[in-house]
């Protein structure tokens, strides 16, 4: 209903703008431009059989009143002017129904003109109507006697209808056509530019607008040779000019339609096939059908000598690269995901090897622990651990593997081992270190090292015996003042050289005492600015957090670390120890 209603509304809209148009491009010219005693050079001639032709009946009654009211003023006479109108809409509806009945097409494709068989079906409808116009206008002039049946005036008018049929009918044609099709385009939501003419469109009207240029040239010089006192034809210059104009111009349009078959079969069609073809790819699934089919659609361009035939063969070899590129990457994705599940497990099973349960001890309640690591890749090569060599003393053991991936994660998990066998077998901390620093040298061709720290806490009395092997120096707090570094002279790192000593350190801690222990991965986090999170930075946070829990202040320190980051990628393992003991 709301289409019908809109449809009746266009009528008198299509109706009103048909006879303003007729009368805008014909009075001018029958004024001042008269080729003849009733004949004038017009390009009103090309509205209505195009305009009838789009629009129907509507349009041909407007140009209709529009020839009424030219001839009106003109002073033809009423009845004149009645068989004028009776023959522009008999002008505009023969079009009308040939070009239905040449195109198949519906829903605004049937004016499409974009091919050398459009084009010559259009040419047929301009020749068949200007045929009929001059038979018309013919009988009617030799009934009032006006003119001869066959006359001057017939030529002229033949050539004014086809020639302008043609000019201004072609361009438009193009014109309605792609309008009608941004309109359908809008109403289904679809985004398009308004002019996007094919090649074929844009071949038409660039040798129309060449033969206009022609008419012109034409015209000017005869104009000018009259001017100058070359003896003309037995007519007026305006008719000089007309004849010379469609002889030439009828002449340009033979060559020029024999022209654009060739270039259309040789390269306008190709050439928009092969960009159809393109885009169509471009825009569906690329699937190995997809790529089978733009082969397919390929294969009969690909012996031309020319560019299309070039452009063919290059589709035809990329569309096989793809597929071969397709197949070599779904090899390679499946293999990538067969390694990142992989990873995956390797991370849980990582993860479950540091102890992970808190509290961990829970018949010692002489202390408070906490600990987190969080790795930069899948797996990391940080780790940290505790456990009870006996019933009163307390192993804390944080370590750096160097390096990242698999390779620091598998190193990891042999230094924690050796680590942690060898201090529950009653060693001190310097004890072990030397003892697995040995053994993580034997066979170690990958070059990589561990820097570790590691402390043994006596329960009984608060003893602390530990040792550096290159590791960052922890935070300590003690008798209820600020954190300040544990400093001591650190070791070598484990796993860099064979028969490596390391020094014992001992200190006493007390009730309230706290101590913090971390990997590089916290002081070197970095922000977009690349700067360092940083030892005073880390000392800062610790003391103005004090009196937070264990796990309270990890958790914040975790979020301190972030908001300081700012979304740069975290480039290094972060792990993190605290203890606090309470008696």
């Amino acid at each position: 209903m709301r289409k019908e209603t809109k449809r009746q509304w266009l009528l008198p809209v299509i109706f009103v703008a048909s006879l303003a148009l007729f009368m805008i491009l014909t009075m001018p010219f029958r004024v001042w431009l008269s080729a003849a005693e009733i004949t004038d050079m017009r390009p009103s001639s090309a509205l209505t059989p195009v305009l009838g032709m789009i629009f129907g009946i509507p349009a041909a009654l407007g140009c209709g009143a529009g020839a009424f009211l030219a001839d009106m003023i003109s002073g033809y006479g009423l009845t004149y002017a009645c068989f004028s109108f009776i023959q522009q809409i008999v002008y505009g509806m023969i079009p009308y129904f040939l070009w239905k009945k040449l195109n198949k097409e519906r829903n605004g494709q049937e004016f499409r003109l974009d091919s050398i068989e459009r084009m010559l079906k259009f040419c047929l409808v301009m020749f068949i109507d200007a045929i009929l116009a001059v038979l018309f206008t013919g009988i009617i002039n030799h009934a009032y006697s006006v003119s001869d049946f066959i006359s001057l005036n017939s030529l002229y008018l033949f050539f004014n209808v086809f020639d302008s049929g043609l000019l201004f009918g072609c361009p438009l044609v193009i014109l309605c056509h792609l309008i009608q099709k941004k309109l359908t385009n809008i109403t289904n939501g679809e985004k398009e530019k308004i002019f996007v003419f094919s090649l074929n469109e844009r071949m038409i009207l660039n040798t129309i607008a060449i033969g206009l240029g022609i008419c012109i040239l034409v015209g000017m010089s005869v104009y000018l040779s009259n001017k100058i006192g070359v003896k003309g034809m037995p007519v007026g210059i305006w008719g000089q000019m007309y004849l010379f104009q469609t002889i030439a111009l009828n002449c340009y349009f033979l060559l020029s339609i024999g022209f654009m078959w060739f270039t259309e079969k040789k390269i306008a069609d190709p050439v928009e096939d092969l960009a159809d073809i393109a885009e169509s790819y471009y825009h569906e699934s690329s699937t190995d059908e997809q790529r089978k089919n733009m082969i397919s659609r390929c294969e009969k361009y690909k012996n031309d000598n020319t560019e299309a035939g070039s452009l063919a063969r290059s589709y035809i070899s990329m569309a096989q690269n793809l597929e071969n590129y397709v197949d070599n990457l779904k090899k390679i994705t499946a293999e990538k995901e067969r390694i990142n599940a992989e990873l995956s497990l390797a991370s849980s099973i990582q993860a479950h090897m540091l102890p992970i349960i808190f509290p961990p001890f829970p018949d010692h309640n002489e202390f408070d622990l906490y600990a987190t690591m969080t790795p930069a890749k899948e797996v990391g090569g940080d780790f940290y651990d505790f456990f009870m060599t006996d019933d009163t003393h307390l192993a804390l053991v944080i370590a750096d593997v160097s390096g990242k991936g698999v390779p620091a994660a598998l190193f990891m998990v042999i230094a924690k081992t050796l680590i942690k066998n060898y201090a529950q077998m009653g060693l001190e901390p310097e004890q072990v270190f030397t003892k697995v620093n040995n053994l993580l040298c034997e066979g170690n061709d990958a070059g990589l090292f561990v820097t570790a720290w590691m402390g043994i806490l006596n329960l009984s009395d608060g003893k602390l015996c530990f040792a550096n092997a290159g590791h960052n120096p922890p935070l300590l707090r003690t008798n209820g003042g600020d954190f300040e570094y544990l400093v001591s002279r650190p070791g070598f790192v484990l796993a860099g050289m064979e028969d490596i000593r390391y020094r014992r350190n001992e200190i006493t801690l007390g009730p309230g005492d706290r101590l913090f222990l971390y990997t590089d991965g916290v002081t070197e986090s970095c922000n977009s600015k690349e700067e360092l999170y940083g030892e005073d930075r880390l000392k800062d946070f610790m003391n103005h957090n004090m009196e937070k829990s264990v796990e309270d202040m990890l958790h914040s320190l975790r979020g301190d670390i972030d908001k300081f980051a700012d979304g740069a990628p975290q480039f290094d393992d972060i792990t993190m120890l605290i203890m606090d003991l309470k008696k």
